[in-house]
């Protein structure tokens, strides 16, 4: 009887416990999660802009100001796949984990969390115009780009798909 009501007593704490850190956890949308989920929190950030599903893209998108944020889906509802932002016209903000101006757009959009990840995530390789880093919690591919500079960020479990893909279309004709 006594292992019983221990063992009830460390369930419940346990429940209680998890009950607590999702409440106070700060909803982000990010890469694996249902894209209605992304939609819904892209809603209440305010330097993003309405999403709206385009065929084409396979994803999500939308510009506001000179943001874009786009967010690949498998499906019209399905799962992100990675989303990405693009910021141009502003010469002083490139996504690099050195230039503070990023870091504290994505600590704005996401949180510090994602921020300091990006910011203290390790290079892994370049490949074109794409550089891909990796964090402890998120993948991240940064560019330079015509006017701008972008971010994406992945599922850390598919930082080698992306490099290999990359490396695979310098060479063949791959359907961005």
């Amino acid at each position: 009887m006594h292992k019983s009501s221990n063992f009830n007593y460390l369930f419940n704490a346990t429940l209680s416990a998890i009950a607590v850190i999702l409440a106070v956890t700060p909803a982000n949308a990010l890469p694996e999660q249902n894209i209605d989920t992304v939609v819904k929190w892209a809603k209440t950030r305010p330097q993003l802009p309405t999403l709206r599903y385009n065929s084409e893209a396979h994803g999500y998108e939308g510009t506001k100001g000179k943001l874009y944020f786009y967010a690949d889906v498998t499906s019209e509802n399905g799962t992100v796949t990675k989303e990405g932002i693009t910021v141009s016209g502003d010469s002083s903000l490139k996504f690099t984990t050195k230039n503070a101006k990023a870091v504290k757009l994505l600590q704005n959009i996401y949180n510090s969390n994602i921020g300091n990840d990006f910011q203290k995530s390790r290079y892994v390789t370049k490949v074109g115009r794409d550089q891909y880093s990796r964090g402890q919690k998120f993948a991240y591919i940064t560019a330079e780009v015509q006017g701008g500079s972008s971010f994406q960020i992945i599922p850390l479990n598919k930082l080698q798909g992306f490099i290999n893909n990359a490396k695979y279309c310098q060479t063949n004709q791959c359907d961005l």
